[in-house]
């Protein structure tokens, strides 16, 4: 199999995971009723200008779509540090599995999800708090929180699942 198919299949298998997993994660203050921001309502509701059950489709597949294209700059990464001159840290769990486990690659979605959770939280909150016109998805602390946390575990789940996948696929 080639180098951009095998990158494309793992990209959107591993953005899907790892996009579900962040939307877990975002939603998780829900179960014991603590303060969240809806992200899926949020959105949405650039579209719909109301937060509602449509919103909140809207919302999801935005989520979806944007975190199947981020796993393809991830999924770069991981042919970097594999095929290209930068070789990634061997930090191997399982070594004689089929596709060993380097720790390198969840460590380092961890830091890439942190500066992407920065950047876009930092943006995100001035255009949130300034210009949002649901008074509600005015919350800074619950934005900047929420998109930190939700970003690292997507950093995570995305370079475990392209970097495995990946092995499997080349």
């Amino acid at each position: 199999m080639g180098i951009g198919t095998a990158l494309f299949m793992s990209s959107i298998l591993s953005g899907l995971v790892a996009t579900a997993v962040m939307l877990v994660f975002l939603y998780l203050p829900l179960l014991w009723g603590g303060v969240f921001y809806d992200s899926l309502g949020a959105a949405g509701a650039l579209v719909t200008k109301k937060v509602d059950g449509r919103s909140r489709l809207l919302g999801t597949l935005f989520l979806f779509i944007g975190g199947v294209l981020f796993a393809f700059f991830y999924g770069w990464f991981v042919l970097m540090f594999t095929n290209g001159p930068f070789p990634a840290p061997e930090y191997v769990v399982f070594p004689y599995s089929t596709a060993p486990v380097n720790l390198f690659y969840p460590l380092f979605g961890l830091v890439m999800g942190l500066g992407q959770g920065i950047f876009l939280s930092l943006i995100t909150t001035f255009i949130v708090t300034d210009f949002r016109p649901l008074e509600g998805y005015r919350n800074a602390v619950a934005l900047i929180l929420s998109y930190l946390i939700g970003h690292m575990v997507y950093g995570v789940v995305v370079m475990f699942f392209q970097a495995q996948l990946l092995q499997l696929l080349l």
